[in-house]
Order: C-alpha cells, then sequence, then structure tokens
C-alpha cells in the first residue's frame, strides 16, 4: 500500500505540474512587462529586468500617444520553446533543483516586439531572447506541503482500504477509524496527524450509526472532506513549486530594425542580471547592460542599476534605480563649415516606480512613473508615466481544485 500511495502521490503531482507549466504563474503576470524586444526598442516601463517566469505564449500590449495626441498600440510576443510540449519523462527534482543546462532549456524564451514610432511615424521591431543559468532553489515551505499532501494520500488510502473491509472485519465505525489510524501509523505518518484525524473523524461519526450502511455512509463522508483538503494541499505545493529563494542569475540580448531599413541594424543589447529573493514577496536585482545604437549618431551606454519588488496576491509594487555612462558620436559643424564628429560623454541617471494590479488569471494593469535618463538627443525634464496592459493569451486554465 506505502508503495501504491507514493506512486499516487508522484503522479498528481507530475500532472498539475506539467498543467502549470504551460500556464503562465502569478509572479510572472503581475510583473511589469520587460521583455528584451521591448526593451530594445527603448519602449520599456522597467530598467532592470526582473526574474522571467516560465510562458508559453504571452501577450504584451502597451498604449501610448503620438505627437498629435493620437493613442497608439504597440504589440510583443514572447514564447518559450520548451513548454511548447508535455514533458512527460521530465523528473520532479529536475524540475525543481535543475543543473545549468536543464535551467538554460526551462527558462530560455524568445521575443518580438513591434512600437511606432511618435516622432517619425515608422515601425520599429525587435528580436530577443533571455534565459538563466541559476535559478535559486525551492522555499523551505514546500518540503512541509508536500509532507501534508502525502499524508492526505495516505489518509484517503487508508479510508478506502477500511470500506473494502466493512462487514467483515469492521463491524464498528470506532473499529474503522482504529484501523485508518493504524494504517497511517504503519506508513510514518507523524503522531500529530494521526491525532489530528482521530479528532476529525469523532467529530463526523456522531452523525452516522454502526450498521453497515451506516458505517460506508461514514467512511464516504470522511473520503469527501479529506479529498477537499487533498485539493488545497495539492494546490499549495504547485503555488510552492513556482517560488524560489536564493541567487538567480539571467542573461537576455535583443537587436533591432527600422521598418524600411530591416537589413540594416538600427540598436542591440545584452543584459545580465543577479536576484535574491531575501523572501517569497521580497525581491532584490542586480542588473548590468551594454546597449549599442548604429544611426546617423553612435550611441553606447553602460548602465547599472538596482530594483525592488514587493509581490502580492493581486498587486506588485516595485521601485528601481539605475546609473547610466553613454558616449554619442553626433555628426556635427565647426565654425568653418567643415563636417566633424562631436563626441559627448555623460553620466546620468534614472528612477522609476511601478505598480501592477491583477484584475484577472489574464490580465493585468501597469503603471510606470519617474525620471528617464538625460539624452544628447532630447531636451526636457525627462519625466514619464506610461499606462499599460498585460494579457496573456493560449494561457490553458489552470487546474480547478475546487
Amino acid at each position: 500500500m506505502k508503495k501504491i500511495t507514493v506512486q499516487l502521490f508522484t503522479c498528481l503531482v507530475s500532472l498539475l505540474m506539467i498543467q502549470y507549466s504551460f500556464a503562465q504563474d502569478d509572479a510572472g503576470k503581475l510583473t511589469i512587462p520587460s521583455t528584451p524586444a521591448f526593451s530594445i526598442l527603448n519602449y520599456e516601463p522597467a530598467s532592470v529586468m526582473k526574474p522571467t517566469s516560465n510562458k508559453d505564449l504571452a501577450s504584451d500590449v502597451l498604449s501610448s500617444f503620438d505627437k498629435d495626441g493620437k493613442l497608439l498600440m504597440n504589440l510583443g510576443l514572447e514564447v518559450s520553446p520548451y513548454w511548447l510540449q508535455s514533458r512527460p519523462y521530465l523528473q520532479r527534482n529536475d524540475y525543481l533543483n535543475p543543473k545549468m543546462g536543464q535551467t538554460f532549456l526551462q527558462s530560455l524564451s524568445i521575443s518580438g516586439a513591434t512600437v511606432k514610432d511618435s516622432a517619425s511615424g515608422k515601425n520599429k521591431f525587435g528580436i530577443g531572447l533571455r534565459f538563466k543559468i541559476l535559478n535559486g532553489r525551492p522555499v523551505d515551505s514546500l518540503k512541509d506541503a508536500e509532507d501534508a499532501l502525502k499524508a492526505e494520500e495516505t489518509i484517503i488510502s487508508a479510508i478506502g482500504g477500511a470500506r473494502s473491509m466493512v462487514g467483515r472485519t469492521i463491524t464498528t465505525r470506532q473499529q474503522a477509524i482504529d484501523f485508518i489510524a493504524q494504517t497511517m501509523k504503519a506508513m510514518d505518518c507523524k503522531q500529530a496527524i494521526i491525532d489530528a484525524f482521530y479528532t476529525d473523524a469523532g467529530n463526523i461519526m456522531t452523525k452516522y450509526s454502526d450498521s453497515e450502511e451506516g458505517i460506508k455512509m461514514f467512511l464516504e463522508k470522511l473520503i469527501s472532506n479529506r479529498v477537499d483538503i487533498n485539493q488545497e494541499s495539492l494546490k499549495k505545493v504547485v503555488e510552492l513549486s513556482y517560488q524560489r529563494k536564493g541567487l538567480i542569475i539571467e542573461f537576455a540580448g535583443a537587436s533591432a530594425f527600422v521598418e524600411d531599413q530591416r537589413n540594416d541594424l538600427d540598436r542591440m543589447g545584452f543584459w545580465i542580471n543577479a536576484s535574491n529573493y531575501v523572501s517569497p514577496k521580497d525581491l532584490f536585482t542586480l542588473t548590468g547592460r551594454y546597449m549599442f545604437q548604429n544611426k546617423d549618431t553612435a550611441f553606447t551606454n553602460v548602465d547599472v542599476g538596482l530594483s525592488y519588488l514587493k509581490e502580492n496576491t493581486s498587486y506588485n509594487i516595485s521601485c528601481e534605480g539605475m546609473l547610466r555612462w553613454y558616449r554619442a558620436n553626433i555628426p556635427d559643424i565647426n565654425q568653418s563649415g567643415q563636417a566633424i564628429q562631436r563626441v559627448e560623454k555623460k553620466f546620468t541617471y534614472r528612477l522609476a516606480l511601478q505598480g501592477s494590479y491583477n484584475l484577472s488569471p489574464s490580465i493585468s494593469v501597469n503603471i510606470s512613473l519617474g525620471k528617464d535618463f538625460d539624452s544628447p538627443f532630447v531636451s526636457g525634464s525627462g519625466f514619464f508615466s506610461i499606462l499599460g496592459l498585460n494579457y496573456s493569451i493560449f494561457n490553458k486554465e489552470r487546474v480547478q481544485l475546487k
């Protein structure tokens, strides 16, 4: 019986994990959209990229206004190739504690985006990818949740065994309770769990008789109650499986093209993130990136930033600061009227506050406010505000546990 129960537990969790792998987890849906494809187009609510979730196919829709006040819609897609098909042979331990190669496969995502330049009216296209080489480790509470789930499976199995012996070796409700408790003890259930079962069963048994039919109805009620508890335990295990702690290291790269210059590289960039969950709800991220712009004016910048993210059930709040050192080679004319390249070097910074509210399992509203980097090409206050909508498409329905 012990072997069967362990197999049942493994099967249930594996099936639910596969289902969840195709779904975008809550944290991923609530985090401000920041795919590399959008970032390379210089159209990002957040400069410090957060650790990604595994998404099968998601769409980020951002809105802005052009110089005439007309609303522009900008679209980005992100796909995780590894999760486009089921992985029946993926061991749960390999999923939760992957080695570097498996971490890369599980986290690799490819993105594409298009935005319309509000000044020139031209469409810009971006492509990018991102992946992790370290993904922290499972939270400590996952082991406790797994133990609780195993105990529930054991209880349900023991109740089923007792029901099959009603009218033979089991002729009273108390004998049924004792049989179930002895089975739990034989399968190494903790005494606290056994005691709790005795209490729950004792409260229920008073409503039934010791007739064969009464005992069966009593056991059916026990099973019904345990199934509800079991589903809650299973849901908790899956949710905790997505929570990580410790160090997360992630890389990303992207390039961009302009609509009428698709054969010419417009921009390119590379990122590296080092993130640490100090708690399941509190994340610090240190990021570095290199960006190169290949236009009439060559522009190169190196950025270093730090962010803090507070995650909640229905909303997220984050703040960030980023330092930038840039170099711009700007076409100019000297006093003699000769064409020259003017070199401008400067240090600047960006501060931003982001918020996200979950409207539904597939939709969240995002807002970003702050001061952007100073630029040699744009004069003004540098303050910005962006309102966005994050919508996940082809996102499989989560397993309904109730």
